[in-house]
């Protein structure tokens, strides 16, 4: 894909020769040696690139740094410094810029570095355009992902939706349940009324009824007034009963009653109250299981049950995985105010044949730290939690056969040296990556165990 690259660089035998090898390289160059004519070009025309002399004769390139900022948060900036100017070039990417290359260099190294910035671009292009069916998706927002899992649950919300029966969402934590809840209110006849949510594992039942169904004055201790419950808050919209496996069965009995459409009290109460809710169930449990150890009512699962919703955990995803850590990853370097980050393939593989038990809640963390923890714009294995990294080697490395099982100190040793070798062999940076003393690692180091 064919970009515009504004070259800003004073030194006019250099600005030619990098005009001529990047214009072969099937791009559109327009060069410029001072700060004022570039920001003319920034405002006149779209730019997609820029490499960025930092000392310029009428001013600072960092002028033209933060201007490109300001009118296009999509330009990418490589700053291109002298060797004793580097402090200068790291500022500038705290500032924004995407990388720096120092001179005098190889135009190869140039031309390396350009197309992984354009290649980030066209990924942070993506991410947006991501984000932006998202949100435009008739509703079904936040749902990311093209596997043909998560097609399927944006298929069935649209089918449940329309209707006013109850809906059971299941799924691991993690797996974006409430999210699922959510899109469904929205493309419901209910959408424009109350979405109103509730964690039952987060109260006990005293109070879980109170919540649910409200109280008057005086009905136990503290209660100084009256108050309506979740089920009134909610009339007209829908109400979200998250954890419901949680939920003990004699109140159970009672949500049956008014999922049922039949009348309730509050709490201390004589008056009757009907609402008009929709109720949407979510859990992680397994209810057949809870039903047949006697801690969830049959009637109200299969009441409940009208329309069951399956969430995939993110193993089942496939790809998923690496276009949700790329959303991610965007969004905390957006959020913290950072240059364009990428995944470096080796992460990306990682990531890819990590089990995921948290689910997308935990990949989101992951790119959160990564994107804290990373100091340029390429997240790597480095940036990635030990345990992930761990997690992973084990399965590959370890062995399958009974007979063979490697030991926990082998797969430690085997494990250690995969590090190192991930590092460079720099063993200070090994160290920190595992989270041990460098004499530590040394130490563990020495010959492999053969226990």
């Amino acid at each position: 894909m064919q970009s515009t690259v504004l070259i800003v660089e004073d030194d006019l035998g250099l600005q030619s020769s990098l005009a001529k090898s990047i214009g072969r390289k099937g791009h559109e160059v327009v060069c410029t040696s001072a700060v004022s004519e570039a920001n003319r070009l920034l405002r006149g025309r779209k730019i997609d690139l820029i490499l960025l002399d930092l000392r310029l004769p009428d001013g600072s390139g960092f002028n033209i740094l933060r201007a490109a900022r300001d009118l296009d948060e999509d330009i990418v900036v490589i700053a291109m410094t002298a060797f004793a100017e580097v402090k200068t070039a790291v500022r500038a990417m705290k500032e924004g810029a995407y990388d720096f290359i120092v001179k005098p260099f190889e135009l190869d190294d140039l031309h390396l570095t350009v197309e992984r910035a354009i290649q980030t671009q066209q990924l942070q292009r993506q991410v947006r355009r991501l984000e932006h069916e998202r949100q435009s998706r008739e509703g079904v927002t936040e749902i990311l992902g093209e596997s043909s899992a998560i097609e399927q649950v944006r298929a069935q919300i649209h089918k449940v939706a329309p209707a006013a029966s109850p809906v059971l969402v299941v799924g691991e934590t993690g797996t974006g349940k409430e999210l699922v809840a959510d899109a469904i209110h929205r493309l419901s006849p209910r959408g424009a009324g109350p979405l109103v949510k509730v964690n039952c594992s987060a109260f006990s039942e005293q109070l879980l009824g109170s919540e649910l169904f409200g109280h008057e004055k005086g009905a136990f201790t503290d209660a100084r007034e009256a108050r309506a419950g979740l089920f009134e808050m909610a009339n007209g919209g829908t109400l979200l009963l998250d954890e419901i496996s949680e939920m003990k069965p004699s109140l159970q009995a009672e949500l049956l009653r008014v999922v049922e459409g039949q009348p309730f009290r509050r709490v201390g109460g004589q008056r009757e109250i009907r609402t008009n809710v929709r109720v949407i169930a979510s859990t992680n449990r397994d209810l057949p299981a809870r039903i047949r150890s006697g801690d969830f009512r049959e009637d109200l699962y299969f009441r409940l049950k009208v329309f069951q919703l399956d969430v995939p955990p993110l193993r089942a995803r496939g790809s998923d995985v690496v276009l949700l850590a790329r959303f991610f990853l965007q969004r905390s370097a957006f959020r913290l105010r950072r240059g364009a980050m990428h995944l470096a393939p080796q992460a990306e593989g990682i990531l890819l044949g990590y089990d995921w038990s948290g689910n997308v809640r935990e990949l989101r963390n992951v790119m959160e730290r990564a994107a804290i923890i990373c100091e340029t714009g390429e997240v790597g294995v480095e940036h990635l939690p030990g345990e992930l990294q761990a997690s992973v080697f084990v399965r590959r490395h370890g062995s399958s056969g009974p007979g063979a099982i490697p030991s926990l100190s082998e797969i430690e040793h085997r494990y250690i040296a995969h590090v190192v070798k991930t590092v460079g062999g720099n063993l200070s940076e090994a160290a920190r990556v595992l989270g041990i003393a460098r004499n530590t690692l040394k130490a563990k180091l020495g010959d492999p165990p053969t226990d």
